[in-house]
């Protein structure tokens, strides 16, 4: 799911608001960010007999007045900046900090918003408001191929888990009603479950990832990317629970498509390819749709119905491709099995072109071949990728194009749809064009003669 968008900034705004400091006057302006009690409950739980932060003078209090009440974004930040700079002994550098990430996500810049979330966390490690935007932005901008990946995922657990602590230990303010209590730690307990099962997911623990989502969806039964990221843990899990990641999925979307959220397209696109692999086509898909959309959780005894296994077509390589991976989709020790007998032998069969693309050193290409059809009737979808293919025309293939192939079994995916790799790939040198095709110019069109009318005069 992709960068930082304007939804994305939108929701933040309605998550995180700026607390009223220790000495505003009761109706005083300054906090434009606040949305009434929410600020209060977000407020960092305190010991009773740690000291409580203190303006030094009246000259400090009036400059943090002045930027929580300038409306200008880029001046908010530039009086931030300066009061951090003048008032380096501040009490309240944490919330300085707090309003400088707030406006930073009004002006939609992520990464400037979560290094002052960070900032405000290395003064006060209690600061809820900037834990909660740090867990929540995190799966938007993180980078799996980053160097810093790791260490990243690590820092997110840590800011997450101690975030539900401090909500066990917030305490109620007398302003605010039992329900409205409830619901805002409701809402932030699911936002830091929400990074916790982000993050086993990119570890590849599914079944902690599983846990931390499902109870982050039972706090919050409306979140697009929650319902998305738990369908992904069930799909990926071993054996492969699809059941329960196409109603998740087909929640997601349903979610996403009553929101008109950016990210409907692919959330559906991801559901259809993985419906499609399991079921076989889009049969009953709609009808799940309709019932994950009324309900986060799927009925008793939900069940979606497996395609059987492949029957023979009489295309000898569509046939050579199921006979030898169809088990694979469905994971478990059976799928275990299959693949240690599999793994370095060597596999080649007929197919089609989805595409050529240059590899990651020169002179290096990964080539995509549609087999089963299925892929052949869908933009993006394929069978094998073959790999570190060093036949140099292979660059003049266009999509389409039938060639036959072969490789040694070196990995695979199973969801969305099942993709085996082959390593030290060729494809047959008679079927590589020796140059690019060179797509017809269009026929000019034939123009109509005008037809030239002469007048007649008068009678």
């Amino acid at each position: 799911m992709k960068k930082t968008t304007a939804l994305f900034s939108f929701t933040l705004l309605l998550i995180f608001a700026l607390c009223v400091p220790s000495g505003q006057r009761a109706g005083e302006q300054g906090t434009v960010l606040s949305l009434g009690p929410m600020c209060l409950w977000a407020a960092s739980p305190q010991p009773p007999q740690e000291k409580k932060p203190q303006w030094k003078s009246r000259e400090e209090y009036d400059a943090y007045q002045a930027i929580a009440g300038e409306r200008d974004l880029h001046k908010r930040i530039s009086l931030g900046e300066a009061f951090l700079q003048k008032y380096a002994d501040t009490d309240f550098k944490d919330l300085v900090y707090v309003t400088m990430m707030q406006t930073y996500t009004q002006l939609n810049d992520s990464a400037k918003a979560m290094d002052a979330a960070r900032q405000a966390v290395k003064a006060n490690p209690d600061k809820l408001e900037a834990l909660a935007y740090l867990s929540f932005a995190f799966p938007f901008v993180f980078k799996a191929d980053a160097p810093e990946a790791t260490a990243e995922l690590s820092q997110t657990e840590g800011d997450a888990k101690h975030g539900l602590e401090l909500l066990q230990k917030l305490e109620k303010p007398a302003s605010v009603t039992d329900e409205q209590f409830a619901q805002y730690v409701k809402g932030q307990r699911a936002n830091f479950n929400n990074a916790v099962g982000f993050v086993a997911l990119q570890r590849k623990d599914y079944t902690a990832a599983v846990t931390s989502f499902k109870a982050a969806a039972e706090d919050n039964p409306s979140d697009v990317y929650t319902f998305y990221r738990l369908g992904v843990a069930y799909v990926s899990s071993d054996p492969r629970d699809y059941d329960n990641a196409i109603w998740n999925l087909a929640r997601s979307a349903a979610l996403a498509k009553a929101a008109q959220n950016p990210s409907g397209t692919e959330i559906e696109r991801y559901l259809k390819q993985v419906y499609i692999s399991y079921h076989g086509n889009e049969e009953g898909l709609a009808d799940v749709g309709t019932l994950a959309a009324s309900s986060p959780t799927p009925p008793e005894g939900f069940k979606v119905t497996p395609m059987e296994v492949p029957k023979t077509t009489g295309n000898a390589s569509v046939d050579a491709f199921n006979q030898t991976f169809f088990q694979l989709k469905f994971g478990g020790e059976r799928a275990q099995k299959l693949w240690d007998g599999l793994k370095g032998e060597h596999f080649g069969v007929g197919g089609y072109v989805e595409s050529v693309e240059k590899g990651t050193e020169p002179g290096v290409y990964l080539i995509r071949i549609d087999i089963v059809g299925q892929s052949r009737a869908a933009d993006g979808v394929y069978d094998v990728e073959l790999q570190d293919s060093t036949q140099p025309n292979v660059k003049n293939l266009s999509k389409g194009d039938a060639v036959h192939f072969k490789g040694r079994i070196s990995a695979y995916t199973a969801t969305p749809n099942l993709v085996i790799t082959l390593d030290n790939a060729t494809i047959n040198e008679d079927e590589i064009p020796d140059q690019p095709r060179v797509a017809p110019k269009p026929k000019p069109r034939p123009t109509t003669p005008t037809r030239r009318t002469t007048r007649r005069p008068p009678q």
